[in-house]
C-alpha cells in the first residue's frame, strides 16, 4: 500500500471519496443496487497501473450481468480482477470477452493475448454493481447522471496519456456528455454484437487505435531525439 499511495494517490483519494459519499450510497440503495464494499460491491475499485502509464482505456457501459460461473466466485467477478485469466472463453456466458479480443486483434495484430494481458488484465471496472438477473437497462438515470458528473469525469481526467474507446451507444453518450475525445465501436454484448456491422466497427476502431498509438510513439521518439540533440549541443 505505501507504494500505491505514491503511484495511485489521486485514484485512491477519489475512491475514498466515493466510499464516503452517503448521497451516492443512498441513491444506490434506493434503486436496489447493492452496496457492500467488503464483498466487492460499491465502490468498485480501479486495479490497473499508475494512471500516467495507461495508454488505452475502454469504456464498456454494459459488459453484462454476473454470470452463473462468476457467481460461484463472486468477489473476483464483481471486481473484474484480472478478468482475462481463469476464464473459459469457450463458455457462452463469456462471449463478450471474445468480441473484445476481436477488436484487440486489430490494435495488436501480433501477440494479441499477451498485449491484452499487459494492457487490460490488471484493469478493474469503476462503476456500479447490478443485482443478479439485472441488465444495464436497469440502471436508473439519476444514478448514471450523478456518477458520471461526480466521479467518472474526474476519474477519466486522471489518465492524461490514455486514448479512450467507447464501446456501445451508452458508453459513447457518456463520454460525449463529458466532452471527452474517443474512438467508438459497437457494443461487445447482445443484441447488437451479432450484426455484421458490429464486427466491422471493431475492426475500424481497432485499426484507428493502433494508428493513433503508432503516431504517438513516433512523436515521442522524435521529441526525445530532439531533446537529446539539444542536450548534446549544449554539452559541446
Amino acid at each position: 500500500m505505501p507504494q500505491l499511495e505514491t503511484t495511485h494517490r489521486e485514484l485512491l483519494d477519489l475512491q475514498r471519496a466515493m466510499l464516503d459519499d452517503q448521497h451516492f450510497k443512498s441513491l444506490c440503495l434506493a434503486h436496489g443496487l447493492p452496496w457492500s464494499p467488503a464483498e466487492g460491491y460499491e465502490p468498485r475499485w480501479y486495479g490497473g497501473p499508475a494512471s500516467k502509464d495507461v495508454e488505452l482505456l475502454f469504456l464498456m457501459a454494459e459488459p453484462g450481468p454476473i454470470t452463473p460461473t462468476e457467481a460461484k466466485k463472486l468477489l473476483p467477478a464483481i471486481n473484474h480482477d484480472s478478468w482475462l485469466r481463469d476464464r473459459n472463453l469457450i463458455l457462452q456466458e463469456h462471449y463478450w470477452r471474445l468480441n473484445l479480443k476481436t477488436l484487440c486483434s486489430y490494435v495488436w495484430p501480433e501477440n494479441t493475448e499477451q498485449m491484452m494481458e499487459k494492457h487490460l488484465a490488471g484493469s478493474c471496472t469503476f462503476w456500479m454493481s447490478l443485482p443478479h438477473g439485472s441488465t444495464t437497462k436497469s440502471v436508473p438515470k439519476p444514478l448514471i447522471t450523478y456518477f458520471s458528473n461526480t466521479y467518472l469525469r474526474e476519474f477519466l481526467g486522471l489518465f492524461p496519456n490514455a486514448l479512450f474507446l467507447a464501446a456501445g451507444r451508452k458508453a459513447r453518450d457518456r463520454l460525449r456528455g463529458l466532452g471527452i475525445d474517443y474512438e467508438h465501436c459497437w457494443a461487445f454484448t447482445r443484441p447488437g454484437c451479432n450484426r455484421h456491422k458490429a464486427r466491422e466497427s471493431w475492426a475500424d476502431a481497432g485499426k484507428a487505435l493502433a494508428s493513433a498509438m503508432t503516431q504517438r510513439s513516433i512523436g515521442e521518439r522524435r521529441a526525445n531525439g530532439a531533446n537529446a540533440d539539444a542536450i548534446d549541443s549544449v554539452s559541446r
